[in-house]
């Protein structure tokens, strides 16, 4: 019998008819179908033991009689279940349970595995290694035999050598042995992995899933993110290249209606999938049919129904993200169950840049007159007035903001300012000629077709091949973006999303905004495009000076300083709220409002909709499930006889989050609807509606009223679009027209938008790209090089180590300990403040030292830059140690400081920095021998 549908028909309480169950007959009705689920056939008794005493098959056990018991083929015990009624807390049998596996493990070679289940909730215990935890449901026999010979066979994580053909890098070694000690160590099965674009996340990951496999920590693995691109590269870039020797499969709908193909997938040690793919198979899957899940780019993917899905599986789950931690939503470090707002592991952007892992950027910001006073026909000049009426346009009807430009109003001398300003300003390829690899971000697929057109008028000699539009609607795209990554041309990639990120291109010099950001996190990995460093270029003659020492963002929107204007705290809006919660928040807002008189039409129909709102949530989901006994009540008709604010607040709190993992439907529909509940609720407020009823006409116009499903309406329509039916409008009247017409919406036509073609002059009027001087002085960048290159002129022809540098002669530490310090006090004077940013605005190069800027004003190709040799150095001296996480980030601290000070002493290992480690950590982390094996490779360094 299925208890749930007829409570769900009558919006009573799910549980209602459960806790009236005995034991027994919650045994019989609802726990024995969900073994069965499991694959475990209850009429083999040498598979499915029913009340089997835990002395043996005595007629009066002592110490008592197990529910359930599941056996292997050799009779042993996998799995007990202690099984209670729906009235009564699963747990409350846990002693029991620990006394039945620890009387069993006696008598066979283990310890077998635990469940606790009421009907409603099961939990697994794997008690020689975690805590009692909720799972979706009991493990398949393949699951339980997999997880027991893992348990029987595993070793220490940390025992295993990290493979360093996937990963050889420090930070790399660090983030694998962080997450490992995460997971070993502090028995935690959840962790949060967040490092930068470009600094080898997927290779980490694999370096990680190597670990795990060969430390038998798991024998299947699933990988997830929710974009194509990420999967294909995870499959190829990853598995087959770092991983070869395990059995992969991609999971499709489709091929799992294959018998044949379903086994080659469930058969397969490594699945990749998109959680698109996912979200329609996934209990196609045992919950334990993992023991390890990486998500890729995580934090699109926590608040949303794709949580349920990660929730359905009881596996050790590792979230990868590029995103700035402090740009990362709440709901993401909670699910990751991480401390704080934490991640278990964080490699920052900048710290990549300091330490010459990825390039660093320069900005140089412009803006069109027009961009930014916008289009006013009664502003402009008589000329450009008539050159309008010629057209047939009246200049009283031109008004635009700079912002509806691409959007509302096209103009194409603007367009060619900005080319022109891009092909002055860009960073070009070796020879000087051509632009750089470039992405152009563009607003619209429309907007990159007319910049494209717009290109190849002023620069007929590349005959349309060096500029090219890369989109979703492009025609063999992947052709062209494949021409991008690994051809001479196209050169400039003009795109719209689908080069935002997952995209590869090392030799990138140039980005172009043409478009506003309105998302930081968007905006960093687009600005991830470009941060690959020089060591990842393989086509050098496509970079200025065959070296990528940065790139170059030309920003024509203020996204910089949009950005950077904006409090951390309101730089990214809140979480996307899902439809269906939008309007069940509304629906209570309007409750609140009539909540005085519930025997009101207004109020019964508020509750009515809200009733039905609370019918769609989706009882078979495990999230939801596992809220079910917080939110009985208001299953109950009687829940709703008398409410009251602290009632509305629950439903607002406890219930409306749920109905994020309910199908919305067609969206058409569902926003349709939230447009009629705002009207509504505006209504109930006595606030004029005039603006949003402009909206919604504009939308019921839409519907094609000679469609035989809309024509029995159009009575409506015609009223709604008029101004009577508004005049005197009424809630009752939004409600019945909202009923009528929200089916319908998914007929409505889609209306193009109307973009308006101008021809008026343009011109750059915004240029920035400034040094500022400590004395606050201003300085244009050609006067403030000429000043700095002046200065170093100076010093080559007195400075003594400068001549030994230039006539190719050896220096030691100390000549280049001194040189720094004159450097200091000649180059960083309040008259140049030759600081870090404005060595790259200037000079296109940032740098740590000043000797190593030197080196790049008088090109002395022959003197190593000293962080580098440190970095590399230090690098291959973690990878030769085993170390642990700690250990090797205080060994990366070690590198910071020795780089800053060109020494290091045992002295200093006690002193800030090194105290963020605890007192005298050095001698907890580390042996004297150790220490001293530290100090020698410094020592070898300065040598």
């Amino acid at each position: 019998m299925n208890y749930i549908e007829p409570c769900r028909q009558s919006c009573s309480s799910p549980m209602s008819l459960h806790s009236l169950l005995n034991e027994s007959e919650t045994r019989y009705n609802i726990i024995d179908p969900l073994i069965e689920k499991a694959g475990w056939n209850l009429a083999d008794r040498r598979s499915v033991g029913f009340e089997i005493p835990v002395d043996g098959y005595d007629a009066a056990p002592i110490n008592g009689i197990t529910d359930y018991c599941l056996f292997r083929d050799n009779g042993e015990v996998l799995a007990v279940i202690e099984a209670k009624r729906t009235k009564r807390d699963a747990r409350v049998g846990k002693e029991q349970l620990l006394q039945y596996i620890t009387k069993i493990e006696a008598k066979q070679s283990f310890r077998p595995y635990g469940f606790l289940c009421n009907g409603d909730d099961i939990w697994f215990w794997d008690s020689v290694h975690y805590p009692d935890r909720p799972v979706a449901g009991f493990f398949h026999k393949e699951d339980l035999e997999r997880l027991l010979f893992l348990q029987q066979n595993r070793q220490e994580l940390s025992s295993i050598k990290i493979k360093d053909t996937i990963v050889n890098r420090s930070y790399q070694i660090e983030a694998i042995r962080r997450i490992g000690e995460h997971i070993e160590l502090r028995k935690k099965r959840k962790a949060l992995l967040v490092m930068a674009t470009g600094t080898g996340k997927t290779r980490t990951v694999m370096a990680l899933i190597d670990v795990f496999l060969k430390a038998r920590h798991a024998q299947k693995v699933l990988f997830l993110a929710d974009r194509d691109s990420l999967v294909d590269q995870a499959l190829t870039k990853g598995f087959k290249e770092h991983i070869p020797a395990e059995s992969r499969e991609r999971i499709r709908t489709y091929l799992l209606d294959d018998p044949k193909e379903a086994t080659k997938i469930r058969g397969a040690r490594v699945l990749v999938s998109t959680l698109q793919t996912l979200e329609l198979c996934y209990e196609q899957f045992s919950p334990a049919a993992f023991d390890l899940i990486i998500t890729d780019e995580c934090h699109r993917s926590i608040y949303n129904k794709f949580s349920d899905i990660l929730a359905y599986f009881d596996a050790v789950q590792i979230g990868l993200t590029a995103t700035p931690a402090h740009f990362i939503d709440r709901n993401t470090f909670k699910f990751f169950e991480t401390d704080g707002a934490a991640p278990t592991f964080l490699y920052k952007y900048d710290d990549a840049v300091k330490e010459g892992y990825l390039a660093d950027y320069n900005v140089y910001a412009a803006q069109t007159r027009f961009q930014r006073n916008g289009i006013k026909g009664l502003d402009l000049s008589e000329e450009d007035q008539q050159t309008l009426r010629e057209r047939g346009i009246d200049p009283e009807n031109i008004d635009y903001e700079g912002t509806d430009l691409e959007k509302k109003v096209t103009n194409k001398d603007t367009l060619k300012r900005q080319w022109a300003e891009y092909m002055d300003m860009c960073y070009k390829d070796a020879g000087g000629q051509l632009p750089a690899k470039t992405i152009v971000f563009a607003i619209t697929h429309k907007h990159a077709l007319r910049l494209e057109e717009a290109f190849n008028e002023m620069y007929p000699e590349h005959k349309g091949l060096l500029a090219r539009v890369i989109t979703s609607q492009t025609e063999r795209n992947k052709d062209l973006l494949k021409q991008f990554e690994t051809e001479s041309v196209p050169r400039i990639a003009i795109s719209v999303d689908m080069l935002d990120t997952g995209i590869d291109v090392p030799e990138v010099m140039n980005l172009a905004f043409m478009k506003p950001i309105g998302s930081q996190i968007k905006f960093w990995q687009m600005i991830g495009r470009g941060t690959r460093s020089d060591e990842a270029c393989k086509n050098k003659q496509w970079i200025p000076g065959y070296k990528k020492e940065n790139f170059l963002i030309i920003d024509y929107w203020q996204n910089f300083e949009h950005f950077n204007m904006m409090p951390k705290d309101e730089q990214e809006g809140a979480q996307q709220i899902p439809i269906l919660v939008t309007i069940f928040n509304t629906r209570l807002s309007k409750l609140e409002l009539v909540i005085g008189n519930q025997q009101s039409v207004d109020a019964k129909r508020v509750i009515a909709d809200l009733r039905a709102d609370i019918a769609k949530l989706p009882l078979d989901s495990f999230t939801v499930k596992q809220q079910l006994k917080d939110i009985r009540d208001v299953f109950e008709e009687e829940w709703w006889q008398y409410l009251n604010i602290p009632k509305i607040e629950f439903l607002r709190m406890k219930v409306g989050p749920l109905l994020r993992f309910a199908s919305a439907g067609n969206l058409a529909e569902a926003f349709f609807i939230s447009k009629m509940e705002r009207i509504s609720y505006s209504l109930l407020q006595q606030k004029d509606v005039e603006a949003a009823a402009a909206n919604i006409k504009a939308e019921v116009d839409l519907l094609p009223r000679n469609l035989p499903q809309i024509a029995p309406h159009a009575g409506l329509i015609n009223d709604m679009l008029g101004v009577t039916w508004w005049e005197h409008i009424t809630t009752a009247q939004i409600d019945e027209a909202r009923k009528t017409l929200a089916p319908l919406m998914k007929y409505k036509r889609e209306q193009p938008p109307m973009v308006i073609e101008l021809g008026l002059d343009d011109v750059i009027e915004s240029r920035k790209w400034v040094i500022v001087n400590k004395g606050g002085q201003k300085l244009m960048v050609e006067e403030y090089k000429k000043k700095i290159e002046e200065r170093i002129q100076q010093l080559s022809a007195e400075h003594p180590t400068i001549q030994k540098l230039l006539r190719n002669e050896a220096v030691t530490i100390n000549d280049l300990l001194e040189l720094e310090h004159t450097l200091e006090t000649e180059l960083r004077s309040d008259e140049l403040t030759l600081t870090e940013d404005n060595m790259l605005k200037a000079f296109g190069v940032r740098v740590g030292a000043l000797t190593d800027f030197l080196k790049y004003i008088l090109k002395l190709e022959h003197l190593p830059e000293f962080a580098d040799v440190v970095r590399k150095a230090f690098d291959a001296f973690i990878l030769e140690h085993r170390y642990n996480a700690d250990q090797t980030r205080f060994l990366r601290t070690v590198q910071t400081v020795y780089v800053q000070k060109r020494r290091i002493e045992v002295g200093d290992l006690y002193e800030a920095p090194f105290t963020n480690f605890g007192l005298n950590a050095v001698e907890k982390l580390f042996s004297e021998d150790e220490v001293e094996e530290i100090l020698e490779l410094t020592k070898r360094l300065i040598a």
